[in-house]
C-alpha cells in the first residue's frame, strides 16, 4: 500500500487529541484549518479517523503508538494490509477474539444491550454510516418539487419511507449547507425519525411548548407540519434563542422564544425532547459511544426524571406530554415513563400507534417504528433510534 505520511501525520496528531474534549468534528475543523487542507485531504483524514473510532478496541490492541496506529488505520481502511498485519489478524481471528474487537468494539455497558435488544448483525448496522436525510419545509415547497431541485444540482435522492416531508440522499462529497435551496428555507437536515417524533403531537393542538428546543429542530419540524400550532420554545441556553428566531425566519414560520421561569400559561402540549445519552445515533457520531457509562446514564435518567416532572406542571387539563429521546436504552425510556405515570395518576399513556396513525393515514410500515405503547424505531433501516411517549392529563 502506498502510504500518505504527510495526512498520516495529520490523522496521528488527531489520534493524539481524541481526549481532549472537544467534539470529534470541531476537533478535525480546527486541525484541517491550521494545515490548510484542501476537500480531499479532509475527507481521507475523516474517513480514516471515523473508521477507528468504529473500531477501537481492534486498532489499540494491534498498535504501540500512535504512528503506527495511523498507519494500521490506513491499512484495514484500504483492505491492504502488510504482513505484520496481516500476522496480528490472523491470530486474533484464530484466539477467536477478533470479531469482539473489530465488530463489537463498544463499552462493555453498550454491548450488553445491544446483544439482549436487537440480533447477531445489529453491531455491523451499530457501525454503518448513516445517510444524510432532509426534511421538506411544507411551509414552502412540496416535497416531489423539491426532490425535483435537488437532482437538478446532481444530488441524487429518494422520499423516506414513512415521513411525508423526508427525502434521502444519496452518498455524495458535494455540500448543500450553503445551497440557495438551504437559504430559501426550503428544507433542512434532519433524519426522518426525528420528523416522525414530531407527528407525535395531536393534530388540534392550539398550543405547544418545547422546553428543552436546542436549536429549535423539533420546533421547526412541528410548524412545518402543523401550520396552525402556536409554538413556544424554551431551553436553559438561552443563547440559543436568536439561531431559533433566525432559523424560523428562514423557514417563514414564527417560533416564539421564552425563559422557562418567565413562563406563565400552561399549554395544550408540551414536547420534551430530552436530553439523552445519544445511544441512538451512534451511526452518525460513532465517537460517542466511547463517553456513555454507567456514571453518565445514572446522571442523565436523574435529569430525566426530573425534568419531566417539572415540565409536566406546564400542561393543561386534557392536555399531552410527548417525551422523546435520541436513545434505544431503556433506562433512558420506557422506565423514565414507568417511573412518571407511577408518581402522577393523573397522567396516563397514549398509544403512539394510535397517533401516528391519525397523522400519517397509513398503517403500513407502522411496525418498523412503534411497538404499539410507544415510538420505537426498528433498527436495520435508514432511520436513527428513537423512543418517543404520549401522555394525556386528566386532572
Amino acid at each position: 500500500m502506498r502510504y500518505n505520511r504527510f495526512l498520516g501525520n495529520i490523522l496521528s496528531s488527531a489520534l493524539e487529541r481524541q481526549s481532549d474534549g472537544d467534539k470529534y468534528d470541531i476537533l478535525l475543523n480546527t486541525i484541517f484549518k491550521a494545515e490548510r487542507l484542501g476537500k480531499r485531504d479532509r475527507i481521507w483524514v475523516s474517513d480514516r479517523f471515523f473508521f477507528y473510532l468504529r473500531h477501537k478496541l481492534f486498532f489499540d490492541e494491534i498498535s504501540e503508538n500512535t504512528e503506527v496506529l495511523a498507519k494500521n488505520i490506513a491499512m484495514v481502511f484500504e483492505d491492504e494490509p502488510d504482513e505484520i498485519l496481516a500476522e496480528k489478524i490472523k491470530n486474533l481471528k484464530k484466539s477467536g477474539t477478533y470479531d469482539q474487537l473489530f465488530n463489537e468494539s463498544f463499552p462493555k455497558i453498550l454491548s450488553n444491550e445491544i446483544r439482549t435488544l436487537y440480533s447477531g448483525n445489529a453491531f455491523e448496522w451499530f457501525n454503518s454510516k448513516a445517510k444524510t436525510v432532509l426534511r421538506t419545509n411544507l411551509v414552502r415547497i412540496l416535497r416531489d418539487e423539491l426532490s425535483g431541485k435537488l437532482k437538478n444540482e446532481g444530488f441524487a435522492n429518494s422520499p423516506a419511507p414513512l415521513s411525508p416531508a423526508g427525502i434521502i440522499l444519496e452518498p455524495t462529497n458535494k455540500s448543500l449547507k450553503n445551497s440557495e435551496l438551504f437559504e430559501k428555507g426550503f428544507f433542512e437536515f434532519q433524519d426522518e425519525s426525528s420528523q416522525l417524533a414530531s407527528l407525535l403531537v395531536n393534530k388540534n393542538t392550539k398550543t405547544l411548548l418545547e422546553p428543552c428546543a436546542g436549536g429549535g429542530g423539533k420546533s421547526l419540524s412541528i410548524a412545518s407540519f402543523f401550520k396552525n400550532i402556536e409554538i413556544t420554545a424554551s431551553d436553559s441556553r438561552t443563547y440559543l434563542f436568536n439561531e431559533i428566531k433566525e432559523r424560523a425566519a428562514r423557514a417563514g414560520t414564527r417560533i416564539k422564544t421564552a425563559r422557562f421561569q418567565d413562563i406563565r400559561e400552561s399549554f395544550d402540549t408540551v414536547f420534551i425532547d430530552s436530553p439523552c445519552s445519544g445511544s441512538g445515533v451512534l451511526r452518525r457520531n460513532p465517537g460517542d459511544r466511547w463517553k456513555i457509562d454507567e456514571k453518565m446514564l445514572s446522571d442523565l435518567n436523574n435529569l430525566q426524571k426530573e425534568l419531566i416532572q417539572k415540565f409536566s406542571e406546564k400542561v393543561k387539563i386534557g392536555g399531552e406530554l410527548i417525551y422523546v429521546t435520541c436513545s434505544f436504552l431503556k433506562c433512558e425510556n420506557e422506565e423514565i415513563i414507568k417511573d412518571f405515570l407511577n408518581k402522577n395518576k393523573d397522567f396516563s399513556l397514549i398509544p403512539a400507534k394510535e397517533r401516528l396513525l391519525e397523522n400519517l393515514g397509513s398503517e403500513e410500515l407502522l411496525s418498523e417504528i412503534t411497538d404499539g405503547d410507544f415510538l420505537k424505531i426498528k433498527l436495520m433501516h435508514e432511520r436513527d433510534l428513537m423512543f418517543g411517549a404520549v401522555l394525556i392529563r386528566h386532572s
